[in-house]
């Protein structure tokens, strides 16, 4: 079972401000980099299982992604206490990640 849940309807910054501790993986179906992406994320999270873990269709939401200002895929968007705390597009390694997350 994936540890990435999908948002559908609920993709919204209102519903980011309700997260605690979360990261938000938008992508396309079609994307390679973000099959990868999604592959790194797993494994993350079977190493900080407290990190709630979300994924958006980039091509339903793009309204979403325009007000967060960017374009790209892969992108993940870190949530601390209700807000963003940094958005990251492009492929990062499992190391790189973790290191990232830490940051924050």
């Amino acid at each position: 079972m994936s540890a990435i849940h999908p948002l559908t309807d609920q993709a919204s910054l209102e519903f980011f401000a309700g997260l605690d501790d979360a990261i938000v993986f938008f992508h396309k179906d079609l994307c390679p980099h973000c099959k990868n992406m999604e592959k790194v994320l797993e494994k993350f999270s079977a190493k900080a299982p407290d990190v709630q873990l979300f994924s958006v269709d980039s091509e339903k939401h793009a309204d979403l992604m325009e007000t967060l200002s960017f374009e790209r895929v892969p992108t993940l968007v870190f949530v601390r206490s209700g807000q963003v705390a940094t958005v990251k597009s492009g492929l990062m390694n499992p190391r790189e990640l973790k290191a990232l997350y830490a940051s924050l």
